[in-house]
């Protein structure tokens, strides 16, 4: 326990330390920041804001964690399992940030390339995942182990390539994905104490503690987003914490506001699909997705006065915070 809380510790330090560095490389290079959707009018004014932060909480989360982890005789196959899919999606995330500013590809990688690379990880980390946890292909469903044999498999790819786009749709206004994030690692951090699965515990509390460091650059008004490099990341992360914990059923709760975002998406999607084939014109059910910007333009209704980023980053970290603590009594009360 004392091992995380300082390496969190450190993690945030450095996290600190570095940024600032990052974001004056990238204004003395003049490098192109972030690129502002054109439906998005009220965010139009970050444009040119610095990107990519996400690769200096990963870097410092993933070494800082390996030293820990390796100091402590806790470097198992579930850490190393863990970090693994942390790279691997960060670099997934970080080439489609780089094709977008530096090669000017606006998509950055396409849509089978990026699911291509994510499936890979995901398999890697299923084979890892088989052999240290001697999980047999069961799936924890609210506290009933079912025996999915073969099924598990394609389980485990869903729930790494859906939370990882997830966490990248929530990663939206200033400083949403990153709190989001740490709420829900603060969650996992008391499950992985409670079942002595310390070595999970250090891998959480790290990643926190580089979370927060670059809170304090993202928070409103954001010098620093955390791009693609960072938010697939930290997706595929919270789904591979789940897994290695079995505790699987819980990131529908914990993770409610990543599922909530994707969910309005896709609901967004097929009603404007389905309205313009029958009426001859697409309607929609939100006024902007995903959800975070239903709610700046009009509150929850979409109808109200405009919420301030604040207001909803507090409204949906409340929210997260939430179903955390419902998690948690379910778990133990």
């Amino acid at each position: 326990m004392l091992n995380g809380l300082f390496s969190g510790l450190v993690a945030f330090l450095m996290t600190v330390l570095l940024i600032p560095q990052f974001i004056t490389f990238y204004q003395r290079k003049r490098i192109e920041g972030q690129q502002m959707h054109e439906d998005v009018k009220q965010h139009q004014f970050k444009a040119g804001t610095p990107t990519m932060g996400g690769t200096v909480f990963l870097v410092v989360a993933i070494l800082v964690s390996l030293v820990f982890a390796w100091q402590s005789r806790m470097l198992t196959g579930g850490v190393l399992a863990i970090l693994f899919i942390l790279a691997l999606y960060g670099l997934v995330g970080f080439l489609d940030d780089f094709l977008k500013i530096f090669r000017k590809i606006n998509e950055g990688l396409n849509p089978k390339q990026k699911l291509a690379l994510q499936i890979l990880g995901g398999i890697v980390f299923y084979m890892v995942h088989i052999d240290a946890a001697g999980s047999g292909g069961e799936l924890n469903v609210f506290g009933h182990f079912i025996q999915l044999g073969p099924l598990y498999f394609a389980f485990v790819l869903f729930w790494l390539v859906g939370f990882s786009n997830a966490v990248n749709l929530t990663d939206g206004i200033d400083g949403l994905a990153s709190i989001s994030v740490v709420i829900s690692l603060a969650t996992y951090s008391v499950i992985a104490y409670h079942d002595h699965k310390f070595d999970i515990l250090l891998v959480c509390l790290t990643m926190i503690g580089g979370l927060l460091g670059f809170f304090v650059f993202n928070r409103k008004p954001a010098k620093i987003f955390m791009g693609d490099v960072g938010s697939l990341a930290l997706g595929g992360m919270l789904a591979t914490i789940s897994i290695a914990l079995r505790v699987e059923w819980t990131l529908l709760l914990v993770g409610l506001v990543y599922v909530l975002e994707t969910s309005s998406v896709m609901l967004q999607v097929s009603y404007f699909k389905y309205t313009k084939k029958r009426f001859g014109e697409g309607r929609r059910i939100f006024r902007m997705t995903p959800f975070h910007h239903h709610l700046e333009l009009g509150g929850l209704s979409g109808k109200g006065e405009k919420w301030s980023e604040w207001q909803v980053d507090f409204f949906l970290w409340g929210l997260g915070l939430a179903m955390s603590l419902l998690t948690l009594a379910i778990l133990y009360l």
